[in-house]
């Protein structure tokens, strides 16, 4: 009796510390992006706004593995009206810190593609190319499973086609959006 009374004990103990570890398995954001683009090239920095949406996976209560999609438009490239486009297929590791305090930050570094259409005629340009994007974000977690990205400031690295080569476009990009959780 006394050796169950023992094992029952370590148990209800072991359960205390397995609930304050609890995090969600799943963190699901979608949200609004904008970015300022910084070509490799004598063309002048321009702006474009879209939308970004991910999936993370929380391996553990710290670390996770995240897949991100995002899109960018823009109309105007420096004088000259574009149609141009940029969507991104990012994956890589997160690391997020106090998942079940009311702020979580994170930090994140994902690497993938890049397709772009400059948009500069009617024929579509498309090409898909190496992008890399190392960043930081905090999020408010407003509920268990409902939260704010309230900002997420990443370094987006594309490069380019030109006409003889490729060219690195340093590129800032900040995205904001909501949260869930499962």
């Amino acid at each position: 009796m006394r050796k169950l009374l023992c094992v029952l004990g370590l148990v209800c103990l072991a359960s205390v510390g397995a609930a304050a570890q609890d995090v969600p398995r799943v963190d699901l954001f979608g949200g609004y992006s904008y970015v300022h683009t910084g070509p490799g090239v004598s063309a002048s920095a321009f702006n474009a706004n879209g939308g970004v949406g991910s999936i993370a996976l929380n391996l553990t209560s710290w670390g996770g593995l995240v897949g991100e999609v995002g899109g960018i438009h823009a109309t105007k490239i420096g004088l000259t009206d574009v149609d141009a486009t940029a969507l991104t297929f990012l994956a890589g590791p997160k690391i997020a810190l106090f998942q079940g305090s009311s702020l979580s930050p994170f930090v994140q570094a994902l690497a993938g593609v890049v397709r772009t259409d400059p948009g500069f005629n009617q024929t579509p340009n498309t090409h898909y190319t190496f992008a890399f994007s190392p960043g930081a974000g905090i999020d408010w977690n407003a509920t268990r499973h409902f939260g704010i990205r309230l900002g997420q400031v990443d370094y987006l690295l594309t490069r380019i086609p030109t006409s003889t080569n490729q060219v690195n476009w340093n590129n800032f990009r900040y995205s904001a959006g909501v949260v869930f959780r499962f």
